[in-house]
């Protein structure tokens, strides 16, 4: 039956991703003895290097402390045998590895080493600087015979009105002067240097002997988890012999609870689904021939509305084709006309037809103004129709693109003059020539300068200026304008997009960033906008360098 056969397969994939439950609960098990162990041992084991680390910085500092009480008359004195003295009986310590006393002048007075280690100096210099009375304590890594030793410095200043009091008065050398000095001043420095390599041994030690127990506890612990889960697993294999049975087709298989805990009760309902099954088996098979038929009928249904859509897809084609078809026909039926219009109202306003008044030249001029306006969507519409039917065509020759920037420009200064506008070219030296169309690339240029001028507020500002960025030329147009809006940053590139921003005089067709970004495309460039509002503008595009 199609029910069994279903089953066997979803029984084979099952098996080949198969753990079983002793596994998953001795490897949850023995994580967790793993991880618990591990943590404990870890933290007596930082414990015991804190302990240990605290127990040598206690007997330094003591050391330190007394050594800088009983010298002080050494150091004053400057008797040499008396600082002997005192660096022998500290030397006898095992952890010592140098006593060093300094004078007033920075020279050592008396000094003596284990295994030729001795402190940097710069530390004393600094302490007579400061002037400080405290305890300095420093550790450092030693290099001695060849292998590093880590060390821990200690060093005290003792000076007149210092407080270099023995800390055990018992240890002491000299009665306490009652006399207590008016001064600051520092007889000298002490340093003593003890050693933390018996420190490190001694935490060696303990460290291995607490992995070994470590080990030996994570190992009972997973045989114990071994030995539990197999006396709970065994039932439940019998089980499972009896569910692949059923798994494999064979319903009549059956098995009887041999426990009176969860597993019994487990067989229990297992052998009533057994049960279940049987009855259930017709009804099954009949629900999924059933399925099988309503799943070709769906086919047939998708396949009918794909066919519509795909017949609809074809239609809207061939209505954008027509579309543009239409527009490039009736642009090009218009710019005649346009051309014609625009050619009399100048040959009025040059007074080829008698003198204007002052009011009929204005007119005329708005008319002008008007017809280039007019002409300028025309023109957008046709190289829009061109770029989409493919049938733009580039003309490519090494084009010096800032020197093509500034003559656009220049040709645009009495616009940017009737709005107060700075407009300038940035000079940039040695920009390498691009690989262009310079009349495409000019159609570009005047389309982002005219915009700027259009958007920027009288008095503004706008720049030009190149730079050479990888293997590509780019320009920029930096105005002083209203902005854009971040939320149509990403939008205003689009055909026909008008920023709400802009006012109403100044929107036009829509189209001249539009067909912009595809004559840079089709150069091989890029181009993006970088606004802040109410700061202004940046139009930026590259066009690859011609290879000379």
């Amino acid at each position: 039956m199609t029910v069994v056969n279903m089953a066997t397969r979803d029984q084979s994939v099952r098996l080949t991703a198969f753990i079983s439950l002793r596994t998953k609960f001795v490897l949850f098990v023995s994580l967790v003895i793993i991880a618990v162990c591990s943590g404990l041992s870890w933290y007596f084991i930082a414990q015991q290097s804190d302990s240990m680390t605290r127990s040598l910085i206690g007997t330094g500092s003591i050391l330190v402390k007394n050594l800088a009480y009983n010298a002080r008359y050494g150091l004053v004195a400057k008797d040499r045998v008396l600082l002997e003295q005192l660096i022998n009986g500290v030397m006898e310590v095992e952890e010592s590895v140098y006593v060093v006393f300094t004078g007033p002048d920075g020279t050592p007075m008396a000094i003596k080493s284990k295994r030729g280690i001795y402190p940097d100096q710069t530390l004393t210099t600094s302490l007579f600087r400061m002037g400080s009375t405290e305890t300095t304590i420093t550790p450092f890594i030693a290099k001695a015979g060849g292998r590093r030793e880590p060390v821990y410095d200690f060093a005290v200043p003792v000076g007149r009105g210092s407080e270099n009091k023995a800390p055990f008065p018992l240890l002491s050398l000299e009665t306490e002067d009652p006399q207590p000095e008016s001064s600051a001043r520092l007889y000298g420095v002490v340093r003593i240097g003890l050693t933390g390599e018996k420190m490190n041994q001694s935490l060696s030690r303990t460290v291995g002997n607490v992995v070994l127990i470590t080990i030996t506890v994570i190992f009972s612990g997973i045989l114990a988890a071994v030995l539990l889960t197999r006396r709970i697993t065994t039932p439940l294999k019998s089980l499972v012999g009896v569910a692949e049975q059923v798994a494999g087709g064979d319903l009549t298989a059956s098995v009887s609870p041999t426990t009176h805990d969860e597993v019994g009760q487990l067989t229990m309902v297992f052998r009533q689904m057994t049960e279940s099954l049987k009855d259930r088996d017709h009804a099954v098979t009949q629900a999924y021939r059933e399925l099988e038929q309503l799943n070709r009928t769906l086919e047939q249904r998708v396949q009918q509305r794909t066919s519509e859509l795909q017949t609809a897809n074809d239609k809207l084609k061939e209505l954008d084709r027509l579309k543009s078809a239409f527009v490039s026909v009736v642009s090009h039926e218009l710019r005649t006309p346009m051309t014609s219009i625009k050619g009399y109202v100048e040959n009025l306003l040059d007074g080829l037809a008698g003198a204007l008044t002052e009011k009929q030249s204005r007119s005329l001029e708005r008319v002008k103004h008007n017809i280039d306006r007019l002409t300028r969507m025309i023109n957008e519409l046709l190289d829009l129709s061109k770029i989409e039917a493919g049938r733009m065509e580039l003309n490519l020759a090494p084009v010096p693109l800032l020197e093509l920037a500034e003559e656009i420009a220049e040709s645009y200064h009495a616009a940017a003059r009737q709005k107060s506008i700075t407009l300038r070219t940035s000079p940039h030296p040695a920009l390498p020539m691009v690989q262009g169309d310079a009349d495409k690339l000019s159609r570009i240029l005047i389309n982002l300068i005219h915009n700027a001028i259009k958007f920027t507020p009288h008095g503004g500002t706008i720049r030009i200026e190149g730079q050479l960025r990888g293997n590509a030329v780019e320009l920029c147009v930096i105005d002083s304008g209203s902005g854009i809006p971040p939320h149509e940053l990403d939008k205003i590139f689009d055909k026909f997009y008008w920023s709400e921003s802009a006012p109403i005089e100044a929107r036009g067709a829509g189209l001249g960033l539009a067909i912009a970004k595809n004559l840079v495309e089709l150069h091989g460039g890029t181009i993006r906008v970088e606004s802040v509002l109410g700061t202004g503008s940046c139009f930026s595009f590259t066009i690859p360098i011609a290879h000379l």
